[in-house]
């Protein structure tokens, strides 16, 4: 049976999946091609597309124009995905280290697997003119699937960390500018962000990194994308926000000490009022788009590997009209990655941040035809490039912030990517 995802646009795509052997997904990054994107939940569930067959256009209703005219001749199948990766902002020029991975974008791939339930399948897109070569482009692609090398099992090589230099001082200057600008009324909070380094004996394998990262930090979301020659992946502990049929649910994440002070985080004054900053400026956006919103919950603590968090969840209805893509740009950025106002903080943040954001803290999106979809804050990575991996790290600034605290919050959070990239145990 045929299914037109769009029965009132021409055929312009077709698309088929068969079923294959779950792989590990990490296995997929040693495929050649690009741009690839991965989104990994867990649990393993996990979608990696590579080659674009379209992209998503901007504009009210653009994710429709991704399955216009699309012909899904395995209907049985997980249907056609799209997945990719959104800028912190817009229209933002990369430096040396982003450009080739600039400015993303959120693609219809050409190939595509889908791993849920632990079943598998390969699915192509192609131009409606290919049509008749589906069949058997399939059955070549399963067994050159069968045959990948396995990259995942590589051991690291070994690095060593770059020198900081001046870095960490003016990091520490610029939380302090940033408190006298609250101090005068101008913001309630700021997300200060910042760089670390690290260079490798050899380059080291994508797929390697990823996999130590899902064993280190199960309980998060695993992203990738690839392009330009570099990979841009981490393992995210916040979702930006889920929609599964009208249901839409968010979380406010913020407020951070290191494992073990669990206790002392929530007695906190500064970490709960972060965090309430947070949680009130979430609900006020999403109040429009949704139906009644519950009352707000006390936050509990969530607890990953190296870190605690404070963690208030929330959940409402969409209102008809709503799609999932106005959910994320509605909601990014969230104060836990800019700030509060938004405008103010990015602006404040423009300012004191010497290198551009790129697709740190930006939104990593995976979505449906249906409308349903799942968009994480691309947090916790690292930009691989050649023998060098650049993690990036923020902490959020309020009144009673200080520089050297806010300077070793970011580096626990580097460490959580770090240690991974260590190759040790």
């Amino acid at each position: 049976m045929n299914a037109a995802l769009l029965s009132d646009c021409a055929l312009t795509l077709c698309s088929a999946a068969i079923e294959v052997d779950p792989l590990p997904p990490e296995r997929l990054l040693a495929m050649a091609g690009e741009p690839l994107a991965a989104f990994i939940a867990p649990g393993g569930d996990a979608w990696i597309g590579l080659g674009a067959a379209r992209w998503l256009a901007h504009g009210p209703g653009a994710a429709a124009g991704l399955w216009a005219g699309l012909r899904d001749d395995s209907p049985d199948a997980p249907a056609p995905a799209a997945i990719g990766a959104l800028p912190f902002r817009s229209g933002e020029l990369p430096d040396a280290l982003w450009r080739g991975l600039m400015p993303g974008g959120v693609m219809l791939p050409v190939r595509l697997y889908v791993q849920q339930g632990g079943r598998a399948w390969w699915r192509l897109t192609l131009p409606l003119s290919a049509d008749g070569s589906l069949p058997a482009r399939l059955a070549r692609e399963r067994a050159a699937l069968a045959g990948l090398a396995h990259a995942e099992t590589e051991p690291l090589p070994m690095l060593r960390e770059i020198a900081e230099g001046d870095e960490p001082g003016r990091y520490a200057r610029s939380v302090t500018q940033a408190v006298e600008r609250i101090r005068r009324g101008e913001l309630v909070k700021v997300v200060l962000a910042r760089r670390s380094a690290v260079a490798f004996e050899r380059a080291p394998s994508p797929a390697a990194v990823l996999a130590r990262l899902g064993a280190r930090h199960p309980d998060c979301v695993r992203y990738v994308w690839r392009c330009g020659g570099k990979t841009w992946l981490g393992a995210t502990p916040e979702t930006l926000v889920s929609v599964d049929g009208h249901t839409v649910r968010t979380e406010a994440l913020a407020g951070t000490r290191p494992y073990g002070q669990q206790a002392e985080l929530l007695a906190s004054v500064k970490e709960r009022h972060e965090h309430a900053t947070v949680v009130d400026a979430i609900r006020h956006t999403i109040a429009p788009l949704c139906g009644t919103l519950p009352p707000a919950r006390e936050p509990v603590i969530r607890s990953l590997r190296g870190l605690v968090h404070l963690h208030t969840p929330i959940e409402a209805s969409r209102r008809e009209g709503v799609d999932f893509l106005q959910l994320v740009h509605a909601l990014h950025p969230t104060p836990a990655v800019c700030g509060v106002p938004s405008g103010v903080a990015a602006a404040l943040l423009s300012e004191l941040e010497p290198e551009p954001r790129g697709l740190y803290t930006g939104p990593f999106v995976r979505l449906s035809a249906s409308g349903d979809g799942q968009a994480v804050v691309s947090l916790r990575g690292a930009i691989l490039s050649g023998h060098h991996a650049v993690v990036p790290a923020g902490a959020g600034i309020v009144d009673g912030s200080e520089g050297e605290a806010e300077l070793a919050e970011t580096r626990v959070k580097q460490n959580t990517v770090f240690d991974a990239l260590r190759g040790g145990p």
